[in-house]
């Protein structure tokens, strides 16, 4: 494309009001909410499948997106 990645991450800022990390990070989470309800799966998998190798870095992050354990969102419902 010919662009630069400031020019990118700028352009994309401004379009979506998020960064590419942020935009990155809650695609990952969603596809984890989507794997958590399938039961079959550890999180420890989940986490390495949706791009976290260290599970406890995957817990904080999901802790603070929706103030709750993968484990805990596993079992509310």
């Amino acid at each position: 494309m010919h662009l630069s990645i400031p020019y990118l991450s700028k352009y994309i800022k401004e379009k979506s009001g998020e960064t590419f990390g942020e935009i990155v990070r809650n695609i990952r989470m969603k596809k984890a909410c989507t794997l958590l309800k399938n039961k079959s799966m550890t999180v420890e998998k989940i986490a390495d499948c949706v791009g976290y190798q260290n599970v406890e870095h995957f817990n904080r992050l999901f802790k603070k997106k929706y103030e709750m354990t993968p484990v805990q969102f596993r079992n509310k419902k």
